[in-house]
C-alpha cells in the first residue's frame, strides 16, 4: 500500500506518485483526518487491506488544502480537531465547488444524537463511534467507493439484432470508457442480463427475433432487480402510438434511428444522472435509517438510566421508611417479588407486573411521618396511637404526590389497608373500587406481616399465615388475588421468594 503522510513525512515528490491499481486501475485515495497519532494508526491499520492511497492531515486547515489538492475520494473526519473543529471543516468543504462532492465520514469518540444530527446536516454520509468492530469502517468506506465507480463509467447492455448498428453503438460507448455487453436479441439479452448483474442501463432495439423490445421491457421492469434500471430504446419506429406503446412497456426513453451521436450521448448521460441519484438515494436512506437506529438507541438508553434511577430512588425511599419499622429492607424487596408474581399469575401483562411491582415497594413510605414511639411500640396500640397509625396511608400518598412516576405507587400507598367488604381505611372502599395493585399488595404484605417477626409480635408460621389468607378471602382480601396466591404457595414461588430474602 502506497502511505502518503502529509503530516509527517518530508519526501519530495509524494504528491506526484503514480496511483495504480490492479491491472491499471487507478487506486482509490482515502484521506484520514485525524489529530492523534495513536487513532491515526489505528484508522490505517483498518484500511490495510483495501487497494488504497492514505492521505493523512492533522487539523482541519490542513484537511481543507489537502483535499483541494489531492481530491481524494473518500475523507474519515474527527469532529475534535485543532485549529479548525471536524465539522466546520466539513461545512468548508461541502461549500468549495472542488471538495463538495467528495463523501466525508466522522469517526468519533464522542457520540449524541445532537452531535449526530449536526454531523449529518454540515453534510457527512456516515458517521461512526469508536470503538468499532475491525473492518465495519472499511466496509462502509468500499460501499462508498461501488456507489461512486457505478456514477462513472457505467456497464450497458445493448440488445441489436443488427450487426452493423450494435457495433456502432459499441463503439461509441466504449469510446466513452463505458464497458458493454452485447446481446443479437431480446432473448439473448434477457439471459445475458441474468449473468450480468451489474448491468446499469439497456440500449435496445424493438423489432427484434426471439423476443423484442417491448418483451424485454416487461421482463426488465417486472423484475425487482432490474425495476430501476433506465431502458433507451433505439428505433427506426417514429410513431407516436409506438412510442407510447414502449412508453407504457417500461421503457425510460427513446431514439429515433439514425440519430446524431452527441444526442445519444447527451440523453444517456441524462439517465446515467438518474441513476446515480437512485444510488446517492439509497445512501442518503441507509444514512437516516443508521441515524434512526442510532437515536432510538440513545432514546431506549436514556431511558433505561432514567428508569434505574427513579428505581434506586424508590428502594432507598422504602428500605428508609421499613428501617424505622422493621430494622431490615428486605420486607419490601419480598413484597416487589411477591406482587409481581402475584400480577402475572391474574394473567397481567409483563409491564403491568412490574409497574405494580415497584408501587408495592411504597406501600408504607408513610410510616416516615409516624413517630417512633408509636412505630416501635411494644405493646398493643392505644385507640388514639391506631389512629395516627393509620394516617401513614394518607402520609404516603402526599409524600408521592409531586412526581406523575409515582402515580400507581401513591395509589397503593393510600389504599393498601382498603378491605374488600369496604371496612378497611381510610376511604372505607369496597370490592372492585380499590385499585388491583392495591389489593394485590394487600394479599402479600399481610401474608409477609404474619410471617416477620416484628418488635410487638412473633413470626407465624408459613401454613398458618396462608390459613389465614384464605379465612379472609372475600372479607379482607378480593378472592381472585387469595385464589392466585394459593397457587404460587402450593407451587412454591412463594417459600423460593422467602428464602431469597431471608
Amino acid at each position: 500500500m502506497a502511505i502518503t503522510d502529509r503530516t509527517d513525512s518530508t519526501e519530495p515528490g509524494l504528491a506526484e506518485t503514480k496511483r495504480e491499481g490492479v491491472q491499471g486501475r487507478l487506486k482509490h485515495k482515502i484521506m484520514i483526518v485525524e489529530d492523534n497519532k495513536i487513532a491515526r494508526m489505528v484508522l490505517q491499520s483498518e484500511f490495510a487491506e483495501m487497494d488504497a492511497e492514505l492521505l493523512l492531515a492533522s487539523d482541519g486547515e490542513e484537511a481543507m488544502a489537502l483535499a483541494e489538492k489531492e481530491q481524494p475520494d473518500i475523507i474519515t473526519m474527527q469532529v475534535d480537531l485543532p485549529v479548525l473543529s471536524g465539522l466546520e471543516t466539513c461545512r468548508k468543504l461541502k461549500n468549495n465547488y472542488s471538495t463538495r462532492s467528495i463523501p466525508v465520514i466522522f469517526v468519533t469518540q464522542n457520540d449524541t444524537a445532537e452531535e449526530r444530527k449536526e454531523a449529518f446536516a454540515c453534510g457527512a454520509v456516515d458517521y461512526l463511534a469508536t470503538p468499532f468492530t475491525r473492518g465495519k469502517l472499511s466496509a462502509k468506506v468500499q460501499k462508498l467507493f461501488e456507489i461512486k465507480e457505478r456514477s462513472e463509467p457505467q456497464t450497458i447492455l445493448v440488445a441489436e439484432d443488427s450487426d452493423t448498428i450494435r457495433t456502432i453503438i459499441v463503439g461509441i460507448l466504449r469510446k466513452q470508457g463505458h464497458t458493454v455487453v452485447e446481446a443479437r436479441d431480446g432473448m439473448d439479452a434477457w439471459n445475458k442480463l441474468q449473468k450480468h448483474r451489474n448491468i446499469d442501463i439497456i440500449v435496445s432495439d424493438i423489432n427484434m427475433p426471439n423476443m423484442d423490445g417491448h418483451q424485454l421491457c416487461r421482463l426488465v421492469r417486472g423484475s425487482d432487480e432490474w425495476a430501476f434500471v433506465p431502458i433507451l430504446i433505439v428505433s427506426t419506429l417514429a410513431d407516436k402510438g409506438d412510442i407510447a406503446m414502449l412508453l407504457n412497456s417500461g421503457a425510460d426513453d427513446y431514439v429515433i434511428k439514425p440519430f446524431a451521436t452527441e444526442e445519444f450521448l447527451a440523453r444517456l448521460r441524462a439517465h446515467i444522472r438518474v441513476r446515480q441519484l437512485y444510488s446517492e438515494l439509497n445512501v442518503v436512506n441507509a444514512r437516516l435509517h443508521s441515524f434512526n437506529e442510532s437515536l432510538e438507541k440513545m432514546v431506549e438508553y436514556r431511558t433505561k438510566e432514567l428508569n434505574v434511577a427513579n428505581m434506586e430512588a424508590i428502594m432507598m425511599l422504602a428500605v428508609a421508611s421499613e428501617f424505622r419499622d422493621t430494622d431490615t429492607g428486605n420486607h419490601v424487596r419480598r413484597i416487589a417479588d411477591y406482587t409481581k408474581a402475584l400480577t402475572l399469575a391474574m394473567n397481567y401483562s409483563e409491564t403491568k407486573a412490574e409497574e405494580i411491582s415497584y408501587s408495592s415497594i411504597l406501600h408504607d413510605v408513610g410510616k416516615i411521618a409516624i413517630k417512633d414511639a408509636i412505630l416501635k411500640k411494644e405493646g398493643k396500640l392505644t385507640d388514639d396511637e391506631f389512629a395516627a397509625m393509620k394516617d401513614h396511608t394518607v402520609h404516603g400518598e402526599a409524600i408521592l404526590s409531586k412526581n406523575p412516576f409515582f402515580k400507581p405507587a401513591r395509589e397503593v400507598a393510600r389504599w393498601h389497608h382498603e378491605k374488600f367488604d369496604g371496612t378497611g381505611y381510610p376511604d372505607g372502599l369496597a370490592e372492585y373500587g380499590i385499585p388491583v395493585s392495591a389489593r394485590i399488595t394487600s394479599v402479600a404484605d399481610v401474608f409477609d406481616a404474619l410471617t416477620t417477626k416484628r418488635v410487638y409480635k412473633d413470626a407465624w408460621s408459613e401454613e398458618d399465615a396462608i390459613e389465614y389468607i384464605l379465612k379472609f378471602s372475600g372479607k379482607h382480601f378480593d378472592p381472585m388475588v387469595v385464589e392466585a396466591f394459593e397457587k404460587l404457595f402450593k407451587d412454591g414461588t412463594i417459600a423460593a421468594i422467602r428464602s431469597k430474602y431471608k
